[in-house]
């Protein structure tokens, strides 16, 4: 079996220069670029467990999720991991659908050194204790009183800008559908969107809302809700992927034509909108920048241990991506 001194034999270099590069630290660039040429003619493999026992660091990173059927969570995989493997962090992915699962304690029994996390609320109890002992990076959902970092998109300012382009088409019977305001960022996407309106002198309607659970079921049925109203909408605004998606389906099957009887803006649904017809006017949040900033930040903790600064809390803009599915209307 090779080992360090197989590498010491074939560079020239000290064994604490070779382990100080596997446990992850700073080497000159000869030196790291002499050790990986002979780590692969040799075909090096250094044992991970055994470095972790001896140093309790994994380098690995934990990304905690409430479910792996939504194309957000598995672009924020997708980002965290692009961006890690080239400093040498590995992922581990848990998601939580099942509020009787423990994906947080999973995630610290394997001894990860960071959480990127997109906390369900009823793991928010194990993800605080969780960051007294790790540095964790929340990403989407904001939580109160855990001291972790975050990266998020302004909320508010997306769930107004979904609002304001209804708005600016000429439509006042508005119907919205989001999510329950038990989650951060759907509760400031709501409020967003009733800011809008009312700077804009619409009064609020509750029966124009409904703030269902983030999944295409609601969303349909929430949407025929809408639908049933008299007078009814003429334009919904949805606040995620799945709600965008039930909805669309709804006023798809009752015969109405969007962009033409009805306008919708969806959100997160970038390739859905591509494939409809007319185009569907979607805001989108940068999920890889996303997840670049998230990595940034627990890859920094990971290389700087000790204690830790006061948490660092960064805001992106989500955009509106015109399509044909908004339709201007002159008089109501």
């Amino acid at each position: 079996m090779t080992t360090y001194k197989d590498i010491q034999r074939a560079t020239g270099l000290s064994l604490a220069t070779i382990s100080k590069y596997y446990n992850g630290r700073n080497v000159l660039e000869a030196n790291r670029e002499a050790i990986e040429a002979a780590a692969r003619e040799l075909d090096f493999r250094p044992n991970q467990f055994a470095r972790t026992l001896r140093s309790r660091r994994s380098r690995t990173v934990g990304v905690l999720l409430p479910a792996l059927d939504n194309d957000f969570h598995l672009s924020i995989i997708a980002g965290v991991e692009e961006a890690l493997r080239p400093r040498g962090i590995s992922v581990i992915v848990a998601a939580s659908p099942d509020p009787s699962e423990d994906p947080v304690n999973l995630l610290m029994d394997r001894m990860v050194d960071g959480i990127v996390a997109v906390t369900p609320p009823h793991d928010v109890p194990a993800l605080r204790a969780a960051a007294a002992r790790v540095p964790v990076v929340m990403v989407d959902w904001y939580i109160d009183d855990v001291h972790a970092d975050g990266v998020f998109i302004d909320n508010a300012a997306a769930g107004a800008l979904g609002a304001q382009h209804l708005l600016d088409h000429g439509h006042r019977r508005i119907g919205f559908v989001g999510g329950e305001p038990v989650i951060s960022s759907m509760r400031l996407r709501t409020e967003g969107f009733e800011r809008a309106l009312t700077s804009n002198g619409v009064p609020l309607d509750p029966a124009m809302e409904r703030l269902v659970p983030l999944t295409v079921e609601a969303g349909y049925r929430a949407a025929q809700e809408l639908l049933a109203l008299w007078p009814r909408p003429t334009g919904i605004f949805t606040a995620n992927y799945e709600l965008t998606l039930g909805a669309v389906t709804a006023v798809n099957d009752s015969g109405l034509r969007i962009g033409r009887d009805i306008s919708v803006v969806g959100f997160d649904s970038r390739d859905l909108a591509q494939a409809l017809v007319p185009k569907l006017t979607v805001i989108v949040q940068p999920t890889r920048k996303i997840a670049k900033h998230a990595a940034r930040l627990i890859a920094d903790h990971i290389e700087s241990p000790g204690e830790r600064p006061a948490p660092k809390i960064e805001y992106l803009e989500a955009h509106l991506i015109p399509g044909g599915s908004v339709t201007r209307l002159y008089d109501e």
